[in-house]
């Protein structure tokens, strides 16, 4: 298991945009649009970032930060078996996401949102 990406929600999301790619270097890689939602990845080649927009723009700042911490799995449905196993709760069963991956979400003891992604071959 690896760290495939964090994602964070943030107010301005050009704002950040700027910042993760001209400021600090990093490529835009990726864009999904998921329910009318765009959600931007960007990388150095060793990390990525989601940024996507805030839950509930100009309202609460603590919608504002991480959003979940994406971990990449060789076998979903292994784990899953095993946090059903442990009683752990899935926010989102695994399912398939797109063609290449299936994902799912769980929350850590402390409520952090954990996204699992298997990349298929």
């Amino acid at each position: 298991m690896r760290i495939h990406h964090v994602g964070i929600c943030v107010p301005d999301v050009e704002k950040a945009l700027d910042f993760y790619t001209r400021v600090l270097g990093f490529e835009q890689e990726e864009t999904i649009n998921l329910g009318g939602v765009n959600y931007y990845f960007v990388g150095d080649g060793t990390i990525k970032i989601e940024i996507e927009p805030s839950r509930t723009p100009g309202k609460n700042p603590y919608d504002n930060g991480i959003g979940h911490i994406a971990l990449a799995v060789e076998d979903l449905e292994a784990l899953a078996d095993r946090l059903q196993q442990e009683q752990v709760t899935f926010l989102v069963p695994p399912s398939q996401f797109r063609p290449d991956r299936k994902i799912a979400f769980i929350e850590d003891p402390q409520g952090i949102r954990l996204q699992l992604i298997q990349f298929l071959e």
